[in-house]
């Protein structure tokens, strides 16, 4: 990670800390350390560049894992068709993610729902949006929870057309902010640690997302687990687990010293194209409590109409504020 990236981190996982040392008011706390983490896996993306509900649930109808040579030869087969079709794809990604968060406050473990995301990617386009959830409604100048009113849009982060020239961009609106930076300022490499952690994260978050799951689906860490019906559409599921250590300063500030991900994506038996994707972390191994977020995403692939490529373009609305970086949102 560049020395930027590491500055948000810490900025961003020092606030979210914060919330856990208030004893009061568990549930706010929970949502405003989601918030906070939210914010810090939206800021992420701008490291990954173009790199970054249970799954039994929605399972219709599992197939165990046989283990062997047939097994091995389903999942090297049903995987080669995925990363050739997302090869060939020309479409605008759709996503739509909820996702909730879990830590531990004085001892008590506190589950959150956080508000619905949105994100569109075409190529090296992409826009992420994330409103806040029925916990927060609407939020204050610093990012803060009122709990009172409605949802509403809480930052967006992805690529913006400025002046002819695509470039990040991360707008947060609860302060009328916005920052700029340079498109694939740093890379990511697959089968990294950094793009192990990626899979956890809300899905269709970066460019090139097709570039990025054909890459994972290569590091050798997934199987054929099932099959599935996801609205309507019958899906071969494909799930896979890491256990990785979490970056020295990282651990510091959250008191844990590793991360579990799990990732599962359920493709079109047909087309071999995601349908959903699955993806959860949780930090362990220390004394701060294990923190567990899960998100679901639902995905749909657009015809690349004009209007449609356009959803994958951050606009900056007139009269916000240019800060440096992120960090300072």
């Amino acid at each position: 990670m560049n020395t930027g990236f590491e500055e948000l981190v810490r900025d961003s996982m020092e606030r979210f800390t914060e919330d856990l040392r208030v004893p009061a008011d568990l549930a706010g706390k929970a949502h405003g350390a989601h918030q906070r983490r939210r914010r810090f896996a939206g800021t992420a993306v701008v490291a990954l560049g173009t790199a970054a509900v249970t799954t039994a649930a929605v399972i219709a109808a599992a197939v165990p894992r046989t283990g062997g040579v047939t097994n091995a030869q389903t999942t090297a087969y049903v995987i080669k068709r995925v990363q050739n079709a997302l090869a060939a794809e020309n479409f605008v990604i759709q996503g739509q993610a909820t996702s909730t968060i879990t830590v531990s406050i004085h001892g008590r473990r506190v589950t959150s729902d956080n508000g619905p995301t949105m994100s569109w990617s075409y190529g090296d386009r992409s826009r992420f949006v994330e409103f806040t959830g029925n916990d927060c409604r609407h939020a204050l100048s610093d990012g803060s929870c009122t709990h009172r009113g409605g949802s509403q849009l809480y930052l967006a982060n992805g690529t913006a057309l400025i002046g002819g020239t695509l470039t990040g961009a991360y707008v947060t609106y609860f302060d009328h902010k916005y920052s700029l930076y340079p498109v694939g300022q740093t890379g990511v490499k697959a089968c990294s640690r950094t793009a192990q952690l990626g899979l956890g994260a809300p899905s269709v978050t970066m460019p090139n997302w097709p570039a990025f799951i054909k890459a994972m689906l290569g590091c050798g860490e997934a199987t054929v687990t099932g099959h599935a019906r996801i609205g309507g559409v019958e899906a071969t599921v494909i799930s896979g687990s890491i256990d990785v250590p979490l970056p020295k300063g990282y651990a510091r500030t959250v008191r844990e010293t590793r991360d579990r991900v799990r990732y599962t994506l359920y493709v079109d038996s047909t087309t071999y194209l995601p349908v959903r994707a699955y993806g959860s972390d949780e930090t362990y191994g220390g004394a701060g409590g294990p923190t567990t977020s899960v998100s679901v995403t639902n995905v749909q692939w657009l015809p690349p109409t004009t209007a449609n490529i356009a959803k994958a373009l951050v606009t900056i609305p007139a009269g916000y504020t240019q800060v440096s970086s992120p960090a300072q949102q």
